[in-house]
């Protein structure tokens, strides 16, 4: 009798820590998601506010029809929240950028990064991890 109720206890346990396994692993695949979600409206902002930028005549502090000299603190009073860090990657040209952002939320060693090209007429997101 104590070697059936001993198996039964042992049978929950092993369930319970598989349930939990579960439960945990689609929590942080949950995380993940969510943080590249806001990685990418926040990456939307940055191009909208590019875009501005490239639009904007050079006498009222735009690139008039160009993307040089656009640098963050240009686009947004900061360059990083609680979604990640941002960054202009290289130089802007006169008719792109390119602005990457890195999440806060890591899976094992990687860190969630979405990345997006900006020209004067619409953007292209590239999930990097």
């Amino acid at each position: 009798m104590k070697s059936k109720q001993l198996f039964l206890i042992l049978f929950i346990l092993v369930f319970i820590g598989i349930a939990m396994t579960v439960v945990i692993t689609r929590s942080q695949a949950k995380a993940v998601e969510a943080n590249r979600n806001a990685l990418t409206r926040d990456l939307l902002y940055y191009a909208a506010k590019a875009r501005e930028f490239y639009w904007r005549p050079t006498t009222l502090g735009g690139g008039n029809r160009s993307f040089f000299g656009v640098t963050l603190p240009m686009l947004s009073n900061v360059s990083s929240n609680a979604n990640g860090r941002f960054f202009i990657v290289g130089s802007p040209t006169k008719d792109e950028i390119v602005i990457k952002g890195i999440g806060t939320v890591t899976e094992g060693k990687d860190t969630t990064q979405v990345q997006v090209i900006i020209n004067e007429q619409n953007n292209s997101s590239w999930i990097i991890r």
